[in-house]
């Protein structure tokens, strides 16, 4: 091994590969599988039945997220401008 003071080394690479995740793609797909799968091998009725209302659940749940969302950007505006009338005018 040789020492050397005065000589630096290359610094190391960054090698950022950046991944994109879609989740409604991945759901799709998700679907696509288990809709083949039903296709290949007959599904009782209580997992047709369950598998669909595990879809209407997490549909709904989204839209209540979603209303969610709107009514705590709706308060944060009023209280934004209450705020900026006692700031301005009182």
């Amino acid at each position: 091994m040789q020492i050397v003071f005065l000589k630096r080394g290359k610094p190391k690479e960054f090698n950022y590969k950046p991944r994109y995740y879609d989740e409604e793609k991945e759901k799709m797909e998700k679907r696509r599988k288990q809709l083949e799968q039903s296709n290949k091998e007959s599904t009782t009725d209580g997992e047709h039945l369950r598998l669909e209302m595990d879809r209407r659940w997490r549909k709904i749940d989204r839209s209540n997220h979603n209303k969610a969302r709107g009514i705590n950007i709706f308060i944060f505006l009023i209280i934004a401008a209450i705020l900026i009338y006692f700031i301005f005018f009182v």
